[in-house]
This record gives structure tokens, sequence and C-alpha cells, in this order.
């Protein structure tokens, strides 16, 4: 008999079933949600401690007492397990600041994107992120979705922006949207590809870039 696609963490037992594609159909309630988050939380430990070389799926298993096929069966290897991590942990990690200023609250929020991508867990999920093949993301998750919610962190700084007339109350949210979107790409790629630090004066021109091409 083939093993469960997921398991109570530290004890046997199905908890899903397999279609014939093989895509794990978990039933819902707690069960499912509780062998979720004791794997995801095993890889963030694991990621943080010696970055994506740590996560194996024999370590994640030893960690979160779940049988290592069960692990296999639901995400199939190492990368589907550190970017289902990242959809949960990416959002917790930035900063979304309250200074009294719009351009100094975009600029604390991309130096803590920046910040968060040099870490050994920010750059693991980064690289799964690039490296991951297509299949394995459409399988792991919504990723037009995933980056909706995060550029919409954004949004509240605007709001408040908007209440203390440095911008119009009724800025559209594309514009919004396309600001976030390159500060975010500017952080992004001057981080990861340029490996260059994106501190205050670096970020306030990448803002101030932003802004002066949305208009405001």
């Amino acid at each position: 008999m083939e093993p469960s696609s997921s398991e109570e963490p530290g004890k046997g037992g199905p908890a899903g079933a397999v279609s014939s594609v093989g895509t794990v159909r978990l039933r819902p309630g707690g069960r499912s949600r509780r062998v979720r988050r004791a794997v995801l939380d095993a890889v963030v430990e694991l990621l943080e401690e010696g970055g994506a070389r740590a996560v194996t799926i024999a370590e994640v298993a030893k960690r979160s007492g779940v049988n290592a096929s069960s692990i296999y069966r639901r995400w199939r290897g190492v990368d589907a397990l550190i970017l289902d991590a990242a959809q949960d942990l990416s959002l917790d990690a930035i900063e979304v600041a309250d200074t009294g200023s719009l351009e100094d609250d975009l600029c604390v929020t991309a130096v803590s994107v920046a910040a968060f991508l040099r870490t050994d867990l920010g750059i693991a999920m980064a690289r799964a992120l690039i490296d991951a093949p297509p299949e394995v993301l459409e399988r792991i998750g919504d990723w037009p979705q995933f980056w909706a919610t995060r550029l919409r962190r954004f949004e509240p700084v605007f709001t408040r922006a908007a209440a203390r007339g440095e911008v119009a109350a009724d800025v559209d949210q594309s514009v919004i949207a396309s600001i976030s979107e390159m500060i975010a790409a500017q952080t992004y790629f001057l981080t990861l590809f340029r490996r260059e630090e994106v501190d205050d004066p670096a970020a306030r021109l990448i803002v101030r870039r932003a802004l002066a091409a949305a208009g405001l």
C-alpha cells in the first residue's frame, strides 16, 4: 500500500487521497493544516540555519515528524517546499512603515525588502522563485495572486499619504500598483543581481524615480 499524502505530525494514518494524475487532494479539516504547518515550519527553520542547502526532505521529515514519503508525495521536491514556505513568510518579513511621509514610508519598505533578500531565508526563497520550473510554480500556488498580495502591502502607505494631502484622495489603484512594482523590481534587481546594498540613499533614489514616473 502506498504512503498517504500527508499525516498527523509524528503519527501515521491517511489524511488525503491521490487522484489519477497524482495531485494530492487533502480532506478538509485541521489535520491537513497542522501537517502543512509542521512541514513548512521545519523548512523555515532549516533555511534560517543554513540556507537552501540545509533543506532536504529527510531533514524536513525529521524536524516535522511527518514521513518523508508523505512529504515527497505532496510537495515532490525541495523547490516546492521552499516555494510553499515563501507564500507564508515573505509577507511577515517586510516592514510597512508609518513615518508620516510618503517618501520615507516607501524608502523604509524598500530597505526592509532588500534586508530580507540578503538573509539566508530571503536568498533561498528568491532563488526558488527564479529557478522553479513552470509546472512546480503552477502546482504550488497562484503566483499572480502571490505578487498582487505583496504589492498591496503598499496601499496603506498611499491611503495615509492621501489623508495628509501628499497625493490625491482618488489616486488610481493602477498608479499605486505601478509605483509598487517599480520599487520592488529595482530593489530585487539591485539586491539579487547586482549585489548592491539598498540603503536609505539608494532606496530614496528608487522611490523618487518611481514617484516621478507616475507623475507624483
